[in-house]
């Protein structure tokens, strides 16, 4: 996504006219620059937040005015670049099966980015763990994975058609995708967080993968 300045403007820390700011808080930029961004949306006094892929002058975050600028997205309508705040959640220290968790624990990040909140345990991935168990539903299931997600009162997308477009659109609609893929030789579950024009963006519950094997020392967050 493209940030192009139109007509000789100002970044702003704040959403206000330039005259009534500090001159630490504005940086005059000039017309025909371009500046890659990660997102945009309208504040006040008609300005747009920006924020920068790259600190610009040591901020991610400027303000400028919407009539000074204009905004190119790819052409799919959606924004070139998205990464989604979703929680990390390790499998390897759940108290239940910590090794064949990656399931109920991918699940877990996403409930808890909706702001679901465990319910007497320590952890959202081993009350899942136990909630399927009662219930008697199969954590190696996707239906019943996404039965839980609606019995936990959010709605799923479910499909065995997913495709990596469909995947990006839903990312950008601002929900993370719950994935199945042979990353191992039993197979392994992971969760697409964001995107950009290198891939997708990832937490993997079980570490950081690398072609000799995974890395359970390693943080599985954000991975690309």
């Amino acid at each position: 996504m493209k940030l192009i300045i139109t007509r000789t403007t100002f970044f702003k820390a704040r959403p206000l006219q330039s005259s009534s700011l500090r001159d630490e808080e504005i940086i005059r930029v000039e017309r025909n620059r371009t500046f890659d961004i990660e997102s945009y949306k309208a504040d006040r006094n008609k300005h747009w937040r920006i924020v920068f892929n790259t600190p610009y002058e040591g901020w991610w975050v400027w303000f400028v005015y919407q009539n000074h600028v204009r905004i190119e997205v790819d052409a799919t309508g959606r924004p070139a670049v998205m990464k989604l705040n979703v929680p990390f959640k390790s499998q390897l220290d759940n108290q239940l099966n910590p090794t064949g968790a990656c399931n109920v624990t991918s699940i877990a990040m996403c409930l808890a980015y909706f702001g679901v909140e465990p319910q007497g345990v320590d952890q959202l991935e081993d009350e899942l763990f136990q909630y399927m168990q009662r219930k008697g539903l199969s954590r190696h299931s996707p239906q019943d994975l996404a039965r839980v997600v609606r019995d936990y009162g959010k709605k799923d997308d479910f499909t065995v058609w997913g495709t990596f477009e469909r995947c990006r659109d839903h990312i950008a609609a601002g929900n993370p995708c719950v994935i199945h893929g042979y990353f191992t030789s039993f197979g392994h579950i992971i969760v697409l967080v964001g995107y950009d024009d290198k891939g997708f963006i990832v937490h993997d519950p079980y570490g950081e993968w690398f072609s000799s094997g995974y890395r359970t020392d390693l943080s599985g967050e954000f991975l690309h």
